[in-house]
């Protein structure tokens, strides 16, 4: 058990439960983030360490959930699409540094 908490105890029962469904949540975004990078790696030639740090930073300043700018752009890149302005300026500001 993490930190060696008792599930038979409600209060720390309930921790456990909200662990895993930030896991479970954590597992089903990594496919859509790993595909972000990916195409970030190939429009930006930059390694998978700056592909990701470039969606945490664009995350962060246009204070949306990276899962969701990761989503953003694996539905808008391939179709030659948009980004929402708030990310496209995210980017911009990123690439400039």
């Amino acid at each position: 058990m993490p930190e060696d908490l008792d599930p038979s105890r409600p209060d720390e029962a309930a921790l456990l439960v909200e662990r895993i469904a930030q896991l479970e949540s954590a597992l089903r975004s990594r496919p859509v983030i790993e595909q972000a990078k990916g195409m970030l790696m190939l429009v930006h030639r930059c390694d998978e360490e700056q592909a990701f740090r470039m969606l945490i930073a664009v995350s962060q300043s246009s204070n949306r959930k990276l899962r969701e700018i990761a989503t953003e752009i694996v539905e808008v890149l391939p179709s030659g699409g948009t980004l929402a302005a708030d990310i496209a300026d995210a980017f911009d500001v990123e690439r400039r540094r």
